[in-house]
């Protein structure tokens, strides 16, 4: 029973990372010094909603990644922070962002091949084709 605990607790923690907004957020603040405003995070993400912003920092606040520090000083304002925790992701998601980039164009010729292919059997079978069908943009 205890490894399925520690499995599902580990796949909460990856439904985290893999969230839509998590590593943009992130980086975010790690790029403004491990410290930022609200606005400055909204600035720096500019597709992401109000709404969904502060659902992210909840969970990530939540999670022990980064702390919500109100500012006192002059105008009552907001600050996140990366917590020493939310460090240690600096290295993996450096790695996977890295990895993003250097194997964009493999992943949108992969895309592209598989959109040809499904067109071409979806007059086969006189369906829709899949690539018009799917909801996933084409390209990253």
């Amino acid at each position: 029973m205890a490894e399925h605990e520690e499995l599902e607790a580990m796949r909460l923690l990856i439904d985290l990372l893999a969230d839509k907004w998590t590593i943009a957020v992130l980086a975010s603040l790690c790029t403004g010094g491990g410290a930022q405003r609200f606005n400055a995070i909204r600035r720096a993400v500019p597709a992401i909603s109000q709404k969904s912003l502060v659902t992210c920092l909840k969970r990530l606040e939540r999670n022990g990644l980064i702390e919500r520090v109100v500012m006192t000083t002059g105008e009552l304002a907001v600050e996140y922070r990366v917590t020493p925790l939310g460090r240690t992701l600096d290295d993996p998601v450096a790695a996977l962002l890295q990895w993003s980039a250097l194997h964009s164009p493999a992943v949108r010729a992969a895309r592209h091949a598989f959109a040809e292919r499904a067109a071409a059997n979806a007059g086969a079978w006189g369906r829709e084709p899949l690539a018009t069908a799917c909801p996933v943009p084409l390209s990253v």
